[in-house]
């Protein structure tokens, strides 16, 4: 007997997938490449990647320096050694969090936007299971690199990694269960917007969990508006940040500090924010 090919984590996540734009229009997986039926428009992975980018993304200085081997190598060597002595949780206490507040299970949906060098990503992965499927996203190439090494030493098969912009998400809407934004809340230049794409692909009851330098309470001004004038760099005032996801269209919202990170986390309510 013959056996039965599997789908490819491309061909798996096709159908989630609007790379055109065009949300009404999904890709089309042939092999490694991705290809818009109505423009013939084709997108290959490559290095274990799928680059929805190319040279159109102007990063801001902050992505900008990211996006290099030397500080994705040191990020990826120095990340979880480091949090504990900000007084951030380790990286096990991190995940367990992360995957209760998503609510996890076995097959389900998620996207890990500003993934870095995958550490979350590869975990979602494992947590969803083989016929769940995790999507890791950025706009640093090089961090990427990383994110893909890792999930080959790993052998995941459910995993696809996208450089993409978290400001305009290459998928259809209300396809998610999940969305992580671990680390990548005080790099996005508008957060209005981004909790507002998140809201957009999140299902109705979909959970999201997001964290990023971040303050307690309304928060203040001085150096911190310099960071995100110059730098684009938001120190994410928590409760300002609560009020948007409830703009953005979530519900249970819940918010707390660990050193100088902020966590949140919500759920998308059935209804469309007004």
């Amino acid at each position: 007997m013959t056996p039965v090919r599997q789908p490819t984590v491309l061909e798996r996540a096709a159908p989630l997938l609007r790379p055109s734009g065009d949300r009404d229009l999904p890709p089309v997986a042939r092999g490694e490449e991705l290809v818009d039926p109505a423009s013939g428009r084709t997108w290959r992975v490559e290095g274990g990647v799928l680059d929805l980018l190319g040279d159109c993304f102007v990063p801001t200085a902050t992505q900008r320096m990211l996006d290099t081997r030397a500080t994705a190598w040191l990020y990826d060597r120095a990340r979880d050694a480091c949090a504990p002595l900000i007084g951030m949780p380790d990286f096990a206490t991190e995940v367990r969090d992360v995957v209760a507040r998503l609510a996890l299970g076995s097959g389900a949906v998620v996207v890990d936007v500003a993934c870095g060098h995958g550490n979350f990503t590869v975990e979602l992965a494992r947590r969803v299971g083989e016929r769940g499927l995790a999507i890791g996203l950025d706009i640093s190439a090089a961090m990427l690199a990383r994110a893909a090494d890792r999930v080959q030493r790993d052998g995941l098969q459910n995993v696809l990694l996208l450089r993409a912009d978290a400001l305009q998400l290459p998928l259809a809407d209300g396809v998610l269960t999940a969305l992580l934004c671990s680390g990548g809340l005080h790099q996005l230049p508008d957060l209005p917007r981004a909790l507002a794409e998140f809201a957009r692909v999140l299902a109705p009851g979909g959970r999201l969990a997001a964290s990023g330098f971040a303050e307690a309470g309304e928060g203040s001004m001085g150096w911190r508006a310099w960071l995100r004038r110059w730098l684009a760099l938001h120190v994410v005032p928590l409760a300002p940040l609560a009020r948007s996801l409830g703009t953005a269209g979530f519900d249970e919202i819940g918010t707390c500090t660990a050193g100088p990170v902020g966590y949140a986390w919500a759920r998308r309510t059935a209804a469309a924010p007004t």
